[in-house]
């Protein structure tokens, strides 16, 4: 068994996300209120990385809504960075909060990451600590498109096919997203967090984790909805892949 966590940490970079950070933010309040986060304290963190539209104004206003009568508080902030780098925005995050938290043991800390164009389950985190209960200090989730209107018909067919090629939900799969990602902040800081990549920092630290020899596990429950759009904000991100998969045929 691992130490339970009494923080979870969840860090979303953005980058020019106006019409979306809205909607990720609520989801993650939705997250933070599940019972099972009864006794864990919850941090988030918005990077917003080199923004140019309206993304500061609308997470600073999405994260100022005040509470409902069910929902705990949390803490929660923006910071601002020019790197217009999702690893290193990623990174940046983590070093925020763990910087803030001030002296407390790594192995009590769950760092979880999502996008600013997705939303989070409202068991996403609650699930995350089950995975660590159980002794993982690594847990890479699925996700779940929100819409194929920007692909041809044939698209969906062609990834679900990939997506699971055995036609079923297995635990295991080889999927990893840093919109559906969570590590204990321990085995973070050991195999030196995100790298500073624009592109594939998520699969960069999984494989780091690996090679340290951490317990990961990889989940399709509590799958997390992302934009299905061509035209990402990462290059060679899931945007560029889903426009990949256009010419495949299903």
């Amino acid at each position: 068994m691992s130490p339970a966590p009494l923080v979870v940490a969840v860090v979303v970079p953005a980058h020019d996300e106006e019409e979306r950070i809205g909607a990720c933010i609520a989801g993650i309040r939705r997250a933070a209120r599940h019972p099972a986060l009864a006794e864990v304290a919850v941090h988030l963190v918005v990077v917003l990385d080199a923004c140019t539209d309206a993304t500061s104004t609308r997470a600073r206003d999405a994260l100022a809504l005040p509470a409902q009568a069910t929902e705990r508080a949390i803490a929660a902030t923006t910071v601002a960075i020019s790197a217009r780098n999702v690893g290193r925005a990623r990174a940046f995050g983590a070093s925020h909060i763990f910087a803030t938290l001030g002296a407390v043991d790594p192995a009590t800390v769950w760092l979880a990451t999502t996008d600013a164009d997705s939303v989070v389950p409202v068991d996403w985190l609650a699930h995350h600590l089950e995975v660590r209960h159980a002794g993982a200090d690594g847990c890479a989730g699925t996700v779940v498109v929100d819409s194929w209107l920007e692909h041809p018909p044939s698209t969906q067919a062609a990834y679900e096919r990939h997506y699971w090629p055995r036609g079923r939900q297995d635990f295991q799969h080889p999927h990893v997203h840093g919109t559906n990602l969570g590590v204990s902040m321990a085995a973070y800081l050991e195999v030196g967090g995100f790298p500073g990549v624009v592109t594939g920092e998520d699969h960069a630290l999984w494989r780091a984790l690996a090679a340290a020899d951490r317990r990961l596990v990889s989940t399709p429950m509590a799958p997390v909805i992302t934009s299905g759009r061509r035209h990402g904000r990462s290059p060679a991100g899931f945007a560029g892949f889903l426009a990949r998969m256009d010419g495949v045929t299903a």
